[in-house]
């Protein structure tokens, strides 16, 4: 299951929306990272294989794929915070 703090994240992305959560947590995503490195026609081919029908064509799951994928990739390379030093 999607977090709802990595469903907010997740909703940010351009074209994504519950559905397409929706569909991505019948795959087994539950964070935006798990996307990182992944290709878009794959995870689309993936979703309809588990849907055991085509339930999602390109262009727009390989466009809102493409964006979440862009999104994973950006987010695996910031660098990470460090602890906030209170005083």
């Amino acid at each position: 299951m999607i977090s709802e703090s990595e469903r907010e994240k997740m909703r940010r992305v351009h074209l994504c929306g519950e559905r397409v959560l929706a569909r991505l947590e019948s795959i087994g995503v539950t964070r935006l990272a798990d996307l990182a490195g992944r290709d878009p026609w794959d995870v689309m081919h993936e979703i309809n294989l588990q849907a055991g029908r085509v339930i999602w064509r390109p262009p727009l799951a390989v466009a809102a794929l493409q964006n979440l994928t862009d999104a994973a990739e950006r987010e695996a390379a910031r660098p990470a915070r460090p602890p906030h030093a209170g005083g």
